[in-house]
């Protein structure tokens, strides 16, 4: 089972065929937008698609439900919206992701979003460099309190010791990089990538082969640095204050975010962010907002929190069994662990490719149960009933808390 293909990932100008339709996908710019984008969105999804957006764990948002004709009456609308590039190259190349509160967090590094814009545009200035899948992304990591040191890219660009590296995917054996380097040192990987067909960086044997061949200075990093998960709902900051909420499953409503802009004008400043947590932070936002919510995740004991859900079928071609349904039944025995549960449709196990703490894997007859594994790793729990599947975790419950 552990050779599955994943599927590649769709852009704007090249959408994605699926079990309800195809994905009109919408790249925020570094994952903010105002309401009245969020209303546009809302209605796009409504109008023509079926009013599901999946949220990714890259900050963009996957509105479902499109026919192939929809998505090309979409195109320019998202474009004139501000929500697009003019180019469908660039759109694809387009992956860059910043921590969520850049500018709030109480750890800011005021250099990330000029490094972010500059490689933006950069890409865009040399539309020859181009990656060989649009799963490619950059990273810029400024050591935020609540931002990107535990989440990794192709190229990750992060601030460290008063200075920056480079790291490739997870590779420990890092380059040491000058401020005004960065973005010419990005690009040089990504045209390195091209040239030698390597479509990923977090491919470790496509790591080493671009590290073997460089003479930049390096060093050995490991991530040591303790890690704060942003809180779920009101957290006031040194400068000012949010409402973060989560987003069930990650798969969101065209109502709920018509709602979301609604009180993001009320009660925020009138923006909307997405986060790599499939989650949503409204800046600059009263707790009030909270009483307005509640078909969010609000509070930090909520179990869907610590629960990893493909959309399953009918949604996905691939999806072995209605995930979003079953996944219901398993809310009282995971309200109290800490560690993850990952649900998957099929084999390929796109939401969360990771290792897991429990894993269960979707046939055509039920779910395999996967223990400190992978959607694809082999079991000797297969084909399991759902009861069958929560007998088993109460009798495991204890080594998981």
């Amino acid at each position: 089972m552990n050779n599955i293909r994943r599927g590649w990932c769709p852009s704007l100008f090249k959408p994605m065929e699926t079990g309800d339709g195809f994905l009109c996908r919408i790249k925020p710019f570094f994952s903010s937008i105002t309401s009245d984008q969020a209303r546009f969105i809302a209605e796009l999804s409504e109008q023509y698609g079926n009013g599901y957006i999946n949220l990714s764990q890259k900050g963009n948002l996957q509105l479902r439900g499109f026919t192939r004709e929809n998505v090309d009456i979409a195109i320019p609308k998202v474009i004139q919206a501000h929500l697009g590039s003019n180019d469908a190259n660039m759109e694809e190349k387009r992956n860059i992701m910043i921590a969520p509160l850049w500018d709030l967090d109480p750890s800011r590094n005021a250099d990330v979003y000029h490094i972010a814009h500059e490689l933006q545009n950069a890409l865009e200035a040399r539309p020859e460099i181009h990656p060989l899948t649009g799963k490619f992304s950059f990273l810029i990591d400024g050591g935020e309190e609540y931002g990107l040191r535990n989440v990794y890219a192709d190229v990750n660009i992060r601030a460290y010791d008063k200075s920056w590296i480079i790291q490739l995917g997870h590779d420990e054996n890092v380059i040491i990089c000058d401020r005004q380097d960065l973005v010419k040192m990005a690009l040089e990987i990504t045209q390195f990538c091209k040239n030698h067909q390597l479509k990923r960086l977090l491919n470790p044997e496509n790591t080493k082969l671009y590290l073997q061949q460089i003479s930049y200075p390096t060093i050995d990093y490991k991530n040591n640095d303790h890690y704060h998960s942003l809180p779920i709902g009101y957290v006031q900051l040194p400068t000012s204050s949010i409402v973060h909420v989560g987003v069930p499953f990650g798969l969101l409503k065209a109502s709920q975010l018509f709602h979301l802009a609604d009180v993001a004008d009320q009660f925020g400043n009138g923006t909307v962010r997405f986060t790599p947590w499939r989650s949503i932070i409204l800046p600059h936002c009263s707790k009030e907002a909270l009483l307005d919510l509640s078909d969010f995740i609000v509070t930090a004991e909520d179990p869907r929190l610590r629960i990893i859900l493909c959309p399953g079928k009918p949604f996905c071609m691939q999806g072995q069994q209605a995930t979003i349904e079953d996944v219901v039944s398993l809310f009282l025995i995971w309200k109290k662990q800490t560690r993850i549960l990952h649900m998957s449709g099929c084999a390929k196990g796109c939401a969360s490719p990771q290792i897991n703490a429990v894993t269960l894997c979707a046939t055509q007859e039920g779910y395999n149960l996967v223990f400190d594994g992978k959607a694809d790793q082999d079991t000797s729990y297969q084909n399991l009933k759902l009861t069958e599947i929560i007998n088993l975790l109460q009798k495991d419950s204890q080594s998981l808390h």
